[in-house]
């Protein structure tokens, strides 16, 4: 279990990085008209240089990646209910997503950045279980049909 898990973390910083720099990257194509920002403003303007806030975010989109790739062991655990998991996992990501947007500037600490973020995180996430919870039940009739 122990190698499972570093496996996962391993994996999960590494896929928080790519993630978080495919972002920036499509971000500055899309909004900033092609010119790049390499690290969040806010990082820059409370670091003073670009290579402080470039290894503070790049440890930041690691740690987000951390959170998702490990929290999704949760799923192998077969003494909990999916909805526990799901909870759990949910709570697990969201609390590290909510700290790592923060740390990272990219929203103010107020009440309504606070509920707009939640919501797209909430939104976003039961998306995404939607979407698994389909994928996995055509799977699952699959092998049944099969067998």
């Amino acid at each position: 279990m122990i190698n499972k898990i570093i496996k996962q973390v391993i994996k999960g910083f590494v896929y928080g990085v790519f993630i978080g720099q495919t972002i920036l990257i499509l971000d500055s194509l899309i909004v900033s008209k092609e010119i790049f920002h390499p690290v969040s403003p806010y990082l820059l303007q409370h670091t003073n240089t670009i290579m402080n806030a470039a290894i503070i975010q790049y440890f930041i989109t690691g740690l987000i990646g951390i959170s998702f790739g490990t929290s999704a062991l949760i799923f192998e655990t077969d003494k909990w209910s999916i909805t526990i998991q799901t909870l759990l996992h949910f709570v697990i990501n969201s609390t590290v997503m909510f700290f790592s947007c923060y740390i990272g500037g990219l929203f103010p600490l107020t009440a309504r950045s606070i509920f707009i973020w939640a919501s797209i995180f909430l939104v976003i996430y039961v998306i995404m279980w939607i979407s698994l919870t389909l994928y996995y039940r055509r799977q699952t009739k699959k092998i049944n049909e099969f067998l």
